[in-house]
């Protein structure tokens, strides 16, 4: 059975991998991802997934996650060739292996000169992030206009399915908000951090608090680098985000609207009414939840 990975073509060189983020999202990794650039690492974040690659490394995500999580898939886990390929640009790791459960450090963590950090916060304002952000998408993604818009743009449709299904996987498929929703996340988000700990060589491992602060000096003597002289990020940068969110977003509404249009002309005024009321308001939690 091919793989999306299969079909990726080959790098003309990989660089060694130096760094392992393990925080799952929301958990201070926007910037983290933009201070390990200042440090002259090469971050893979789901910023570089989804607005630098776009939609053949969304794919493969979405089906490593799947292959990782589902063993009834018929799709073969992912190895450490597999992701040497997929992120032969890059050095460094964030967030990114918190959607695969175990399968990027037993592809690591023999490398001694691969290093983890991992930042946690408290569960319950883990939980509330995780619901004010990747929440309202899962909404959104079963209600009009969306449930049928995505359909007509295939980056749209492969960026809603993927945070659909990563979204099921932190959850148990519970539906955001409701009945055992926050108890399930809770506990996949708990058991993860305690999994990270015990996987990862103390000695390799940074562990930092986000409650406590996040910034140069929790990072840079675990890198072994020198701290910059400018500020750490801001882990947010909702303005500069929600900016790029919707650059991106509009263009893949008006391609659906498009296409929708050569099959039923009558709704599309109706749904492009919609999605102009509503698409600032998705690009604003897509500009989150990156």
């Amino acid at each position: 059975m091919s793989r999306k990975i299969d079909n990726l073509p080959e790098p003309a060189g990989r660089r060694p991998m130096k760094l392992i983020v393990a925080s799952p999202s929301r958990s201070g990794t926007l910037g983290l991802y933009r201070a390990l650039q200042i440090l002259g690492f090469k971050p893979y974040h789901m910023y570089e997934c989804v607005i630098e690659k776009g939609v053949s490394h969304i794919e493969v995500l979405h089906e490593a996650v799947i292959a990782q999580h589902n063993r009834l898939s018929g799709i073969t886990r992912y190895s450490r060739d597999d992701f040497d390929k997929w992120f032969a640009e890059y050095d460094t790791l964030v967030e990114i292996p918190s959607f695969l459960g175990t399968a990027v450090f037993e592809a690591y963590e023999k490398d001694p000169d691969v290093k983890f950090i991992l930042t946690e916060r408290e569960p319950e304002k883990w939980v509330a992030s995780i619901n004010n952000t990747a929440g309202p998408i899962v909404k959104q993604a079963k209600s009009f206009p969306l449930n049928i818009l995505k359909y007509f743009d295939n980056g749209l449709y492969q960026f809603i399915t993927q945070t659909e299904t990563t979204y099921a996987v932190l959850s148990d498929r519970t539906y955001p908000n409701g009945p055992r929703n926050e108890a399930a996340l809770r506990r996949n988000y708990t058991e993860y951090i305690s999994m990270v700990k015990k996987v990862i060589p103390a000695d390799r491992l940074c562990v930092i608090k986000v409650e406590e602060g996040l910034g140069w000096e929790q990072i840079c003597p675990f890198l072994g680098v020198p701290t910059p002289s400018q500020e750490y990020p801001d882990r947010n940068e909702p303005a500069r985000f929600q900016a790029i969110a919707e650059g991106v977003m509009t263009p893949m509404f008006a391609r659906a609207l498009i296409k929708l249009a050569t099959v039923s002309i009558p709704i599309v005024g109706v749904m492009a009414w919609v999605v102009m009321k509503q698409g600032s308001s998705l690009s604003r939690i897509i500009a989150r939840n990156l």
